[in-house]
């Protein structure tokens, strides 16, 4: 019998077996939750399914210095948490955009107001975080009072590790016109923007394989119009989940690729009035 037993353990063992699923990474979504004065304002969900669903983790009551934060964006280096935003309505002229930190996700500190630095800007919006290798940018959507419809993204570098300098802009050349919300990640050799085209209201796909700021070819347009804010973040199992933020009647929705050009359908996230926003590994 012990015989048995252990030629059945060797062959077992010899098998590629079935392993238990590992556990879904904690995520946490930042956000705001409307245009309302009580709603612009910083709000963290957290997520322990893989991001399918969020609950209020805390609103945490932080408006900035001006009493209005709008489209968060979030990153964590070492133990502490950043987050860029937009500090206006989207109704009122903003030259600037903001950068805050916190230990905890609740306590937050305004460490920078980042000027536009383009002449005659008129709106400064959606700033988010991009980081490569030890670079961290925030790419930002201007648009200016001397043209109609003339959102363009531009590239703002930290200068220091604390991230309370911030260089002047560098305009993405190539990733078309009047296009707000650029979100980049970068697989391999290859960046990719998600991007909404604020003529078509369309959520569209670029690639640059020559730089950052230049080089960028539009792969076309994704799922159907009226959707804004594209956020991604990287799953366990190495797929992308995109959130966008479908403006028109409320809630964020998602999507996952295995390699940023092919996606799956839409299906709505469980994330009660959230809005654009970011999503980390807690």
């Amino acid at each position: 019998m012990m015989a048995v037993t252990g030629l059945v353990a060797l062959v077992l063992g010899g098998l590629a077996l079935p392993q238990p699923a590992s556990a879904a990474t904690t995520l946490i979504y930042a956000t705001f939750k409307g245009d309302g004065a009580a709603d612009q304002e910083l709000w963290i969900y957290q997520s322990t399914n893989g991001g399918t669903t969020y609950n209020v983790l805390y609103d945490t009551n932080f408006r900035g210095p001006t009493g209005v934060l709008r489209d968060p964006s979030i990153i964590k280096r070492g133990s502490t948490y950043f987050i860029a935003y937009t500090w206006q309505s989207w109704t009122t002229n903003s030259t600037y955009f903001a950068v805050a930190r916190s230990t905890d996700l609740l306590n937050w500190t305004n460490i920078a107001t980042v000027p536009s630095g383009i002449s005659s800007t008129r709106f400064t919006w959606a700033p988010e975080f991009y980081i490569e290798g030890s670079t961290v940018n925030i790419i930002t959507n201007v648009a200016q009072t001397t043209c109609s419809n003339c959102f363009r993204p531009y590239v703002y570098t930290a200068q220091n590790s604390d991230l309370t300098s911030w260089s002047g802009p560098q305009q993405m050349w190539g990733l078309g016109f009047n296009h707000i919300d650029a979100y980049v990640v970068k697989s391999g050799s290859t960046w990719h923007s998600f991007v909404k085209n604020e003529t078509t209201k369309y959520i569209e796909h670029w690639t640059s394989t020559d730089r950052l700021t230049g080089g960028w070819i539009n792969r076309g347009n994704l799922w159907a119009s009226g959707y804004e804010g594209p956020s991604l973040v990287r799953l366990d199992d190495g797929r992308w989940r995109i959130y966008i933020d479908k403006y028109t009647n409320g809630g964020i929705w998602t999507a996952t690729s295995s390699d940023l050009n092919t996606w799956t359908g839409l299906s709505a996230v469980g994330c009660s009035g959230c809005r654009h926003g970011t999503a980390i590994p807690r």
